[in-house]
């Protein structure tokens, strides 16, 4: 992979493109194969680069609003299945299958949102690693000047 190929992926066409490609249904593993990069390399594009990942995130949204359109379409011409799986999906806690209690659901979906937010965490900080590396540096640095120096402090650590 040459230098910098995320670049020409960050044009509006291009993003166009990926987003279109996400529309059509295609997995994170069949785009990178189509840009010609390994899939976890798309995996760091979509942390490094906001573009790129905005577009992927709106482009299977749209997948999915066309998707519900049509099975609500098809619920409402009266396809019994459609009807079941919109209901089952939509008012999970009257048309369910599950043998777990309400308390048991509502487990469930706090350890859910709980796993989601530890996940966006570790998305930021792997985002911020980057900028943050270089202050660390410079931290460093300082910390190493004032060793040298016999002066170490913490207001010249923290400044």
């Amino acid at each position: 992979m040459s230098t910098g190929q995320y670049q020409k992926w960050l044009e509006p066409e291009n993003l166009t493109l990926l987003r279109g490609w996400k529309m059509k249904g295609l997995t994170d593993e069949q785009i990178a194969r189509n840009i010609g990069i390994a899939a976890r390399t798309l995996e760091r594009w979509k942390v490094s680069y906001s573009q790129i990942r905005h577009a992927l995130k709106i482009g299977k949204e749209q997948a999915n609003y066309a998707i519900e359109n049509k099975l609500f379409e098809k619920a409402q011409k009266g396809n019994i299945t459609a009807m079941i799986f919109w209901l089952k999906n939509n008012y999970r806690e009257k048309y369910t299958d599950s043998t777990l209690t309400s308390e048991e659901r509502l487990a469930n979906v706090q350890r859910t949102r709980k796993l989601k937010a530890e996940a966006d965490i570790a998305e930021a900080r792997a985002a911020r690693f980057d900028k943050d590396q270089s202050s660390e540096e410079v931290i460093l640095a300082k910390i190493m000047d004032a060793l040298e120096v016999g002066n170490l402090n913490d207001e010249e650590v923290e400044s």
